[in-house]
């Protein structure tokens, strides 16, 4: 499980230098600010807690910024910090009173930056990650959550949901509905599940991120 460490004070320093955000990068800062100012962190709560309501909006709203770390090609840690910089500063920029109010709740218990943590991710999977965009055409509940698209190149893919995917709460419990002839963009890795079914290991496309477009 790999940690990216936002500097509170260095993010500061940089969104006074740099006042431009994109308007899709907007749109995404007010989804998480607006997450944010529904959490219930107050100038007592702990640093965990501080970190956990941080990173719970950033998985819940901006999972499409999840994919882009793990699909930058860049080191994992260098596009965690661009992008996670790059999404502080839209908030700051928009006046999200509610990330203002973390920060100083995090400042005021002597915490200095925010860790970005993304669930059941190694270095080694984020180095053979590859994305993909097409359409689901079919999903299948077995032993496991199996998705089929047809990609935008024409090729028909299936994929396994295995572990947790950042934004998955929303249509995971009843995904056939929810996905299907959807567009969505995801990233994967090629990975080895051992199948009851088969009684073997196999290898499989596991979905580390997923977004429906």
């Amino acid at each position: 499980m790999k940690k990216i460490i936002f500097s509170l004070f260095a993010l500061i320093f940089f969104t006074a230098a740099h006042s431009q955000t994109d308007t899709s990068l907007d749109r995404t800062a007010n989804a998480v600010c607006d997450c944010l100012g529904k959490s219930n962190i107050t100038d007592k709560s702990s640093q965990d807690d501080i970190q956990k309501a941080f990173m719970n909006c950033v998985l819940k709203s901006a999972p499409d910024l999840v994919s882009k770390i793990v699909a930058s090609g860049k080191d994992y840690e260098t596009a965690g910090q661009e992008i996670g910089t790059q999404l502080v500063m839209a908030m700051m920029k928009n006046n999200c009173t509610a990330f203002t109010k973390i920060a100083g709740a995090l400042a005021a218990n002597g915490g200095s930056g925010f860790e970005m943590t993304l669930p059941g991710e190694t270095e080694t999977e984020t180095a053979n990650a590859q994305s993909t965009d097409g359409t689901v055409i079919k999903v299948e509940e077995r032993d496991f959550t199996y998705i089929t698209i047809k990609t935008t190149s024409g090729r028909v893919l299936t994929f396994m949901y295995y572990e947790y995917v950042p934004g998955s709460d929303d249509w995971i419990k009843n995904a056939a509905t929810r996905l299907t002839n959807k567009n969505v963009s995801l990233s994967y890795v090629e990975a080895e599940v051992y199948q009851p079914k088969f009684k073997q290991f196999m290898n499989v496309k596991e979905i580390k991120t997923f977004t429906i477009k």
